[in-house]
């Protein structure tokens, strides 16, 4: 499954996550295991630990996020998972002492970050014809760290089929 860190953007991202909130997805990463919940908690805990604490996978996933100069996982920072084989993430907003089911995609995506909360991904312009007529901006991984294509990585993060996806512009 994949799992994919979001800081919460906003200047009081402090008191909570908030719909109106922007979220930025600063990074990815895949593990083997199958029970999302278990996996999540283990994030919680490797994006804050020591690394002198950690050994093996989890010492090289922290040393990565680390590398990216991210800042610790904090409350209204959030996570998606997309659990293998699934056809759309799962996301989950963290309050300090849950890690709380966010119903559907974050609904304000940031684009940029700062200096300890750099964005990942590539800069997709793209429309949900099937839904509603709203231009849309994210930030989307896709290729060997996503899904396939930007279609694919736009889709499962709506949760809608590929084919409802029209992309107009990638940076």
């Amino acid at each position: 499954m994949r799992v994919t860190v979001w800081h919460n953007m906003d200047r009081d991202n402090f008191s909570g996550y908030q719909p109106a909130h922007p979220m930025l997805r600063v990074y990815s990463y895949t593990v083997h295991g199958t029970d999302p919940e278990s996996e999540l908690w283990r994030a919680v805990e490797l994006f804050n630990a020591d690394l002198d604490w950690l050994t093996g996978d989890d010492r090289r996933v922290a040393s990565a996020y680390r590398f990216r100069g991210l800042r610790s996982f904090s409350r209204g920072d959030g996570f998606s998972v997309l659990p293998s084989g699934a056809q759309a993430e799962e996301f989950r907003i963290s309050n300090g002492y849950e890690l709380l089911a966010h119903d559907g995609p974050f609904p304000e995506l940031a684009l940029q970050g700062g200096r300890v909360s750099r964005p990942l991904g590539s800069l997709l312009t793209y429309l949900l014809p099937a839904r509603d007529d709203l231009v849309r901006t994210g930030l989307f991984e896709f290729g060997v760290n996503g899904p396939a294509t930007a279609r694919q990585a736009v889709a499962v993060h709506h949760g809608v089929p590929a084919e409802d996806v029209a992309v107009t512009n990638c940076w």
